[in-house]
């Protein structure tokens, strides 16, 4: 007898679960999970479909889904939250006030942010190296279209040409024949 884990699933529909969301088609999820020695292509996609298609099975496909989907996925929010704290992050928070370097877990949230590499050597000097500050500002810079708008602000020098012409364009044809004397 099958035992039913918490999910209301046999071991083998929870494997075919597991086999789907790693990535599996149906069919090769099915062949993990089930005895399939003799049955056909067409007759295993057609259980696979339906081991899928059943209710308790595809709640927990979506459940399994949206748990790798969350950990899988950096939210935009996030990441724009650390490009902040690299473009506006003071390095002068490493100092204590007497002129000291502060540790690692002495430095504020924000500054250990920046931080790319932190060691103390066996003389007890302490060498931070920040994240680039610069590649931090441009991307915030793209993200808020800064650098649209700069390329907008650009001259287009066949513009600015035609622009300086105004309208006394000379030499361009209407595709008409000249006759002679005609300019």
């Amino acid at each position: 007898m099958s035992m039913i884990n918490e999910y209301g699933l046999t071991p083998q529909q929870e494997n075919f679960a597991q086999k789907v969301v790693s990535g599996e088609t149906l069919s090769d999820a099915y062949r993990a999970s089930y005895k399939t020695g003799r049955m056909t292509a067409k007759t295993i996609h057609e259980a696979a479909s339906r081991v899928a298609a059943d209710s308790k099975v595809a709640a927990r496909l979506r459940m399994m889904q949206a748990a790798a989907a969350e950990i899988a996925t950096l939210k935009a929010g996030d990441i724009l939250r650390e490009v902040k704290a690299l473009a506006l992050a003071d390095v002068g928070g490493i100092m204590n006030e007497d002129g000291s370097f502060r540790r690692l877990h002495e430095l504020p949230k924000e500054l250990r942010r920046a931080v790319a590499y932190f060691d103390i050597d066996k003389d007890g000097v302490i060498k931070y190296r920040f994240w680039s500050k610069l590649d931090a500002l441009e991307k915030a810079m793209k993200h808020i279209g800064l650098y649209e708008q700069d390329n907008r602000q650009k001259a287009d020098p066949l513009r600015e040409l035609l622009d300086s012409l105004g309208g006394a364009v000379i030499g361009v044809s209407s595709g008409k024949p000249r006759r002679a004397g005609e300019r």
